[in-house]
Protein backbone atom coordinates (compact mmCIF):
# COMPACT_ATOMS: atom_id res chain seq x y z
CA UNK A 1 0.00 0.00 0.00
CA UNK A 2 1.29 3.41 -0.87
CA UNK A 3 2.26 5.43 2.19
CA UNK A 4 0.16 8.41 1.10
CA UNK A 5 -2.93 6.22 0.59
CA UNK A 6 -2.41 4.64 4.00
CA UNK A 7 -2.15 8.05 5.68
CA UNK A 8 -5.20 9.34 3.81
CA UNK A 9 -7.30 6.25 4.66
CA UNK A 10 -6.28 6.21 8.30
CA UNK A 11 -6.79 9.97 8.67
CA UNK A 12 -10.24 9.87 7.03
CA UNK A 13 -11.35 6.98 9.26
CA UNK A 14 -10.18 8.78 12.37
CA UNK A 15 -11.75 12.11 11.33
CA UNK A 16 -15.09 10.47 10.49
CA UNK A 17 -15.15 8.60 13.79
CA UNK A 18 -14.36 11.76 15.76
CA UNK A 19 -17.11 13.65 13.88
CA UNK A 20 -19.58 10.87 14.63
CA UNK A 21 -18.53 10.94 18.28
CA UNK A 22 -19.11 14.70 18.53
CA UNK A 23 -22.53 14.41 16.89
CA UNK A 24 -23.39 11.63 19.30
CA UNK A 25 -22.25 13.53 22.37
CA UNK A 26 -23.54 16.99 21.50
CA UNK A 27 -26.73 15.79 19.81
CA UNK A 28 -27.86 14.40 23.13
CA UNK A 29 -30.43 16.61 24.84
CA UNK A 30 -29.32 18.17 28.11
CA UNK A 31 -32.07 16.49 30.12
CA UNK A 32 -31.52 13.08 31.57
CA UNK A 33 -33.22 11.20 28.75
CA UNK A 34 -30.51 8.56 28.38
CA UNK A 35 -32.92 5.66 28.70
CA UNK A 36 -34.88 6.68 25.59
CA UNK A 37 -32.14 7.42 23.03
CA UNK A 38 -32.75 9.32 19.83
CA UNK A 39 -33.18 7.29 16.63
CA UNK A 40 -29.80 8.37 15.23
CA UNK A 41 -27.66 7.71 18.30
CA UNK A 42 -27.26 3.95 17.93
CA UNK A 43 -26.10 4.08 14.25
CA UNK A 44 -23.71 6.94 15.12
CA UNK A 45 -22.21 4.93 17.95
CA UNK A 46 -21.76 1.92 15.65
CA UNK A 47 -20.23 4.11 12.91
CA UNK A 48 -17.86 5.69 15.46
CA UNK A 49 -16.71 2.28 16.68
CA UNK A 50 -16.36 0.90 13.15
CA UNK A 51 -14.26 3.80 11.90
CA UNK A 52 -11.94 3.67 14.89
CA UNK A 53 -11.50 -0.08 14.45
CA UNK A 54 -10.83 0.34 10.72
CA UNK A 55 -8.22 3.02 11.41
CA UNK A 56 -6.60 0.74 14.00
CA UNK A 57 -6.52 -2.20 11.56
CA UNK A 58 -4.98 0.00 8.82
CA UNK A 59 -2.30 1.19 11.22
CA UNK A 60 -1.47 -2.34 12.41
CA UNK A 61 -1.27 -3.60 8.81
CA UNK A 62 0.95 -0.67 7.89
CA UNK A 63 3.31 -1.41 10.77
CA UNK A 64 3.74 -5.00 9.57
CA UNK A 65 4.25 -3.87 5.97
CA UNK A 66 1.28 -5.63 4.39
CA UNK A 67 0.94 -4.86 0.69
CA UNK A 68 -2.53 -4.53 -0.83
CA UNK A 69 -1.51 -4.67 -4.46
CA UNK A 70 -2.95 -7.53 -6.46
CA UNK A 71 -0.38 -9.82 -7.94
CA UNK A 72 -1.06 -11.15 -11.40
CA UNK A 73 -2.16 -14.77 -11.79
CA UNK A 74 0.82 -15.50 -14.02
CA UNK A 75 3.82 -13.64 -12.65
CA UNK A 76 5.34 -11.59 -15.40
CA UNK A 77 9.07 -12.00 -15.74
CA UNK A 78 10.89 -8.76 -16.41
CA UNK A 79 12.53 -8.58 -19.79
CA UNK A 80 16.07 -9.91 -19.84
CA UNK A 81 17.24 -6.61 -21.29
CA UNK A 82 15.74 -4.71 -18.35
CA UNK A 83 17.47 -7.09 -15.91
CA UNK A 84 20.71 -6.77 -17.82
CA UNK A 85 20.46 -2.95 -17.88
CA UNK A 86 19.76 -2.83 -14.15
CA UNK A 87 22.69 -5.13 -13.34
CA UNK A 88 25.00 -3.15 -15.64
CA UNK A 89 23.98 0.18 -14.07
CA UNK A 90 24.27 -1.20 -10.55
CA UNK A 91 27.72 -2.67 -11.10
CA UNK A 92 28.86 0.56 -12.76
CA UNK A 93 27.60 2.50 -9.73
CA UNK A 94 29.34 0.15 -7.29
CA UNK A 95 32.58 0.44 -9.26
CA UNK A 96 32.26 4.23 -9.26
CA UNK A 97 31.80 4.15 -5.49
CA UNK A 98 34.85 1.85 -5.04
CA UNK A 99 32.76 -0.64 -3.10
CA UNK A 100 34.28 -4.06 -2.45
CA UNK A 101 32.27 -7.29 -2.41
CA UNK A 102 31.83 -8.79 1.06
CA UNK A 103 33.04 -12.34 1.36
CA UNK A 104 30.36 -14.76 2.51
CA UNK A 105 27.54 -12.27 1.97
CA UNK A 106 25.95 -12.42 -1.45
CA UNK A 107 24.80 -9.11 -2.95
CA UNK A 108 26.55 -7.04 -0.26
CA UNK A 109 29.35 -4.58 -0.92
CA UNK A 110 31.28 -2.44 1.52
CA UNK A 111 33.16 0.82 1.38
CA UNK A 112 35.10 0.47 4.64
CA UNK A 113 36.72 3.92 4.53
CA UNK A 114 33.33 5.62 4.87
CA UNK A 115 31.41 2.89 6.73
CA UNK A 116 28.81 2.48 3.98
CA UNK A 117 27.19 -0.85 3.13
CA UNK A 118 25.72 -1.42 -0.34
CA UNK A 119 23.05 -4.00 -1.09
CA UNK A 120 22.40 -5.03 -4.68
CA UNK A 121 18.99 -6.66 -4.95
CA UNK A 122 18.39 -9.33 -7.53
CA UNK A 123 15.47 -8.53 -9.88
CA UNK A 124 14.01 -11.97 -9.12
CA UNK A 125 13.59 -11.12 -5.40
CA UNK A 126 10.54 -8.89 -5.97
CA UNK A 127 10.01 -5.52 -4.33
CA UNK A 128 12.11 -4.62 -1.30
CA UNK A 129 10.21 -5.35 1.91
CA UNK A 130 10.75 -4.95 5.64
CA UNK A 131 12.27 -8.43 6.02
CA UNK A 132 15.00 -7.63 3.49
CA UNK A 133 15.55 -4.23 5.11
CA UNK A 134 16.04 -5.95 8.49
CA UNK A 135 18.68 -8.21 6.93
CA UNK A 136 20.46 -5.15 5.51
CA UNK A 137 20.31 -3.49 8.95
CA UNK A 138 21.79 -6.61 10.57
CA UNK A 139 24.65 -6.54 8.07
CA UNK A 140 25.17 -2.85 8.88
CA UNK A 141 25.52 -3.72 12.56
CA UNK A 142 27.78 -6.69 11.83
CA UNK A 143 30.19 -4.56 9.78
CA UNK A 144 29.81 -1.42 11.94
CA UNK A 145 28.41 0.76 9.17
CA UNK A 146 26.58 3.99 9.90
CA UNK A 147 24.53 3.90 6.71
CA UNK A 148 23.52 1.65 3.83
CA UNK A 149 22.38 2.04 0.29
CA UNK A 150 20.02 -0.52 -1.27
CA UNK A 151 20.08 -0.68 -5.05
CA UNK A 152 16.78 -2.14 -6.23
CA UNK A 153 15.16 -2.60 -9.65
CA UNK A 154 11.70 -1.43 -8.51
CA UNK A 155 10.60 1.51 -6.41
CA UNK A 156 9.23 0.62 -2.98
CA UNK A 157 5.81 2.02 -2.15
CA UNK A 158 4.99 0.77 1.28
CA UNK A 159 5.61 1.36 4.95
CA UNK A 160 9.00 -0.23 4.29
CA UNK A 161 10.03 3.32 3.35
CA UNK A 162 9.53 4.36 6.96
CA UNK A 163 11.69 1.52 8.23
CA UNK A 164 14.40 2.30 5.69
CA UNK A 165 14.51 5.96 6.73
CA UNK A 166 14.66 5.09 10.43
CA UNK A 167 17.45 2.54 9.85
CA UNK A 168 19.44 5.03 7.74
CA UNK A 169 19.10 2.93 4.59
CA UNK A 170 18.77 4.89 1.38
CA UNK A 171 16.98 3.13 -1.49
CA UNK A 172 17.96 3.74 -5.12
CA UNK A 173 15.72 2.35 -7.84
CA UNK A 174 16.65 2.05 -11.51
CA UNK A 175 15.50 5.56 -12.43
CA UNK A 176 17.33 7.20 -9.53
CA UNK A 177 20.41 5.12 -10.34
CA UNK A 178 20.40 6.36 -13.96
CA UNK A 179 20.07 9.98 -12.79
CA UNK A 180 22.91 9.52 -10.28
CA UNK A 181 25.23 8.10 -12.93
CA UNK A 182 24.41 10.90 -15.40
CA UNK A 183 25.26 13.59 -12.87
Amino acid sequence: MDLNKWLLGSGCCTALSVAAGFIYLYGNPSDSNLINPQWYQQPLLLFFTGMLLLALVLNVLAVFGVEFRRSPVLPLQPEPTAQHNFNRLALQFLQQQSAQRLQGAENYYLKPDYGVLYYLQSPADGPLDIIQLRQIFQQMLRHQCHSALAIVPERIESPAQIFALEANIRVLDTLQLRNWLKA
